[in-house]
């Protein structure tokens, strides 16, 4: 039997339930994390994740904010602990505020964003108000030519502002880099210093065969046993424990660096994932690198609960040799 309660957001009342079991597989992983993507839109076009010409999705297509809160706090009632808001790129969703605070209002324990930061510096007062401190930035590149012919844009100065004022204001930053050879790799030291001056951690990412990143091909992966490699010639690297669920490895120097590194091809971390990804269209994914899901849109609550079941059966044990949907359109 299903007990329910109520939260009001406003004028709207969202009802729950909470149920006899949590969202354990038969692998024994706990689902305690989602990924939220509340647009495909992107203000960058990164050569790893969509093209220039990209195709995004109608607006109307999006759930709504009511339909969000909903749908999490039904996943929160079943052990979802933690909600990560990605894209595409987040803060370009007209309705972001009121996104967050329907998010906040049904209880969600932890909130944290992943942004490309260009558009990051007038949200961080609304961030702030609603407790959202934990921030990871997106920065493939220190020097200028390099940030525009990654991502085809010239805002490298602009992100580079948004994570000194995120760090100034007390912000937790972390900074994404994904690495490829012959275009960033030999920028590594370089942006552990840079994250080191900022007191801050940044995390190096094996270039994943998803999407638009499957034309790349395998001369521009660089995986992360040659990265660790490369730093140890400059920096005394000392493992740091982590959970059995991180998606990173990490490591501190002695002069105070923070280094993580996800290494999803080299070395996939399916058998201790305890992640979902909801796509800002309402479909329900069990894997990154799983293109199936079950769409949540218009759905009732018990036929939301049987779509939870459902998903929770589809987490493999092991990941896909590759994805071509387009990661924006995933929620990376």
């Amino acid at each position: 039997m299903l007990s329910l309660f109520s939260v009001e957001l406003g004028r709207m009342v969202v009802t729950t339930a909470i149920p006899s079991q949590r969202l354990l597989d038969n692998q024994g992983r706990h689902i305690r994390k989602l990924r939220l993507s509340v647009t495909d839109r992107c203000n960058l076009r990164c050569t790893y994740c969509m093209p220039v010409d990209a195709a995004f999705m109608p607006p109307q297509t999006y759930l709504s904010p009511t339909e969000y809160a909903t749908i999490v706090a039904e996943l929160v009632a079943l052990g979802i602990e933690s909600v990560r808001l990605t894209g595409g790129e987040p803060l370009l969703r007209a309705e972001f505020a009121e996104i967050v605070a329907a998010l906040v209002a049904v209880g969600v324990p932890e909130l944290s964003l992943t942004t490309n930061g260009i558009r990051l510096v007038p949200f961080l007062p609304l961030l702030e108000q609603y407790g959202v401190r934990r921030l990871n930035i997106s920065l493939d590149s220190l020097d200028p030519e390099t940030f525009a012919a990654i991502s085809h844009g010239h805002h490298l100065e602009t992100v580079k502002a948004a994570v000194a004022t995120a760090v100034h204001q007390g912000f937790q930053v972390k900074l994404n880099m994904v690495v490829m050879a012959g275009v960033n790799d030999h920028e590594l030291v370089p942006m552990v210093e840079y994250a080191k001056g900022l007191g801050i951690e940044v995390r190096f990412l094996e270039l994943m065969r998803i999407g638009y990143a499957c034309h790349l091909g395998g001369d521009r992966f660089v995986s992360a046993a040659t990265m660790i490699e490369r730093l140890r010639q400059h920096y005394d690297l000392r493992p740091v424990p982590r959970p059995l669920d991180s998606t990173s490895f990490n490591f501190e120097t002695a002069c105070g660096g923070q280094i993580g590194f996800i290494a999803s091809e080299s070395q996939p971390f399916c058998g201790h994932c305890s992640r979902w990804r909801l796509s800002a269209d309402g479909v329900l994914r069990a894997c990154l690198f799983k293109e199936a899901g079950v769409s949540l849109r218009g759905l009732s609550q018990r036929e939301r609960y049987a779509a939870y079941e459902q998903v929770l059966g589809m987490k493999p044990s092991l990941r896909g040799a590759e994805v071509h949907h387009a990661m924006h359109q995933i929620g990376g």
